[in-house]
């Protein structure tokens, strides 16, 4: 992961200010003032040689965070891929982002025409955030940035948007959704979601020179990834952290990894290992508190320090950089679309919005609070800062614009037959072990040692 800010004057204390950033980006940071604005990058490489940002062309600077995947069909004889971003902004203007397919935040200023464009993926995968004080303005990955730089009230940009601010006033001129969905609800079978996801997986897994790494859970959701990337014949490793998973059910998916070389590792964490990963959260990582609504009300919500997901998710990150590990594959996602944390109209959790029993018109609940919000926004967070502490990429092989696509294309019968019936239907079909009809989240806790 990589991370950048930016101000409109001269700043100091750049140390202070990027200390929860700079983890995201420990290969290389760079600093470059322009037209008296401040730009900063922090960069995390994991394909190719090191790729100095901000990059600069004709009076216009951009900075990138994320991947774009399909980059090479621009044909603009670029290195990386964020050398594509700014000869598209000049070909196409403000709804360049239109045309990408990938995970990324992006800021350009465009100081001949005066604008500032500030734009988001599907899902808002990459944080991006944005400030006006007086005459004061700034953008960063993290909030945290712009509170130590003094600013009062951040904004988030939000999912699948693109932002265009005057240069001078930093007022919005324009709002353009990204990306559009289509809700008719046609197809008969699975096939063009299991493609979907195959390539979502490819897409995510190639031209990488780094190692990948996921936390394997008894549930659908790491079981897909872990049996996709075996499929495909992709190098990984799976972490498995023994709380409340069915230990039969991770022996099992164990098994079937080790025949095809890959590596495999079930954890009993101690209370010692436990507290000191929450420790170490709380010094490392930008902590934040859940949105998470509950019977239409937004109650008060613990912070991602407290989150024993995210404990075990540090721990394992961990175990992983320090084997040199610095992708991880994240599972995010999949309740938010493919269940809405329910099945046939029962809510599993308070902040289901219909209980997963999708109509037979989507309009009547699209988009629901948790495909874009709540516990979407606030578990990418947790995904972004913890291996982000650490130098490490999440990607979101379910947040992929076609594998939601396809998705919302089946036809309701196809989506409510069985509990996140895509993946069961993909396990099933695989023949990859998994606990049925159960929501088993990734989790830890100690004492099993």
């Amino acid at each position: 992961m990589c991370s950048f800010l930016g101000f409109n004057y001269k700043i100091k204390d750049l140390n202070f200010i990027n200390y929860f950033s700079q983890k995201r980006g420990p290969d290389l940071t760079n600093i470059e003032v322009f037209n008296d604005h401040t730009f900063l990058h922090n960069l995390l490489s994991i394909t190719g040689d090191l790729t100095k940002q901000p990059f600069l062309q004709d009076n216009i600077v951009a900075l990138f965070n994320g991947e774009i995947y399909n980059y090479k069909k621009f044909n603009f004889e670029c290195k990386s891929d964020g050398e594509v971003i700014i000869p598209l902004y000049k070909k196409y203007g403000p709804n360049f982002c239109t045309h990408l397919d990938g995970e990324y935040a992006i800021v350009i200023y465009d100081f001949k025409n005066n604008k500032v464009i500030l734009s988001t993926d599907t899902f808002a995968t990459k944080p991006l955030w944005y400030a006006k004080q007086d005459i004061k303005t700034g953008f960063a990955s993290y909030k945290s940035c712009l509170d130590r730089a003094g600013f009062k009230s951040p904004i988030k940009v939000q999912a699948n948007t693109t932002l265009v601010l005057d240069l001078k006033s930093y007022e919005i001129e324009e709002e353009i959704e990204n990306y559009s969905f289509d809700l008719n609800q046609f197809k008969t079978t699975y096939d063009d979601w299991m493609l979907a996801f195959s390539e979502s997986i490819k897409k995510r897994t190639s031209n990488i020179r780094e190692k990948i790494y996921i936390g394997l859970s008894s549930g659908y959701d790491s079981g897909a990834i872990a049996c996709e990337m075996a499929n495909q014949n992709i190098n990984f490793k799976s972490f498995s952290i023994k709380a409340k998973e069915d230990e039969s059910i991770i022996k099992q998916r164990h098994d079937l990894l080790s025949k095809n070389n890959l590596d495999t590792e079930m954890i009993f964490l101690s209370k010692k290992q436990y507290n000191l990963s929450k420790s170490n959260i709380k010094q490392t990582s930008e902590d934040f508190q859940y949105q998470i609504p509950r019977l239409g009300k937004i109650t008060p919500n613990e912070m991602m320090s407290n989150d024993k997901g995210a404990i075990g998710l540090y721990y394992i990150s961990k175990r992983a950089r320090n084997e040199g590990y610095k992708i991880y594959l994240s599972g995010q996602g999949a309740d938010e679309i493919f269940s809405d944390y329910g099945f046939a109209g029962r809510r599993f959790y308070e902040h289901s919005t219909f209980g997963g029993l999708f109509p037979s018109n989507l309009e009547t609940v699209f988009p629901w609070n948790s495909f874009y919000q709540g516990t979407q926004f606030s578990y990418l967070g947790k995904e972004e800062n913890i291996p982000g502490s650490l130098g490490i990429e999440g990607r979101y092989p379910f947040l992929d614009f076609s594998v939601v696509q396809e998705f919302l294309w089946l036809h309701p019968k196809l989506k409510n037959s069985n509990y996140k019936s895509v993946l069961r239907e993909y396990l099933v079909m695989n023949r990859f072990p998994f606990k049925e009809n159960e929501k088993v989240g990734f989790s830890c806790d100690y004492g099993l040692l």
